[in-house]
């Protein structure tokens, strides 16, 4: 599974089975000014992973990480 955003929840969700890709991932968008986040913690609903997003991001900057960092 790669990983997955949910933009249509508050917060928004973002999803993996691979907990190292949330880790890369998360680092990356600290590095681009994220503040507000949780923790990677496990998914209880689906298996795997997830974070929270409590902050405003740049979409493309995600979307760039996604299709050119995995």
């Amino acid at each position: 599974m790669s990983v997955q955003v949910d933009w249509a929840r508050i917060p928004i969700n973002i999803k993996s089975t691979n907990k190292s890709k949330l880790v890369e991932l998360l680092n990356y968008l600290k590095e681009k000014g994220l503040k507000k986040h949780s923790i990677i913690m496990p998914n209880r609903e689906s298996g795997g992973y997830l974070f929270f997003i409590y902050d405003n991001i740049n979409k493309k900057d995600l979307d760039k990480w996604i299709t050119e960092g995995e």
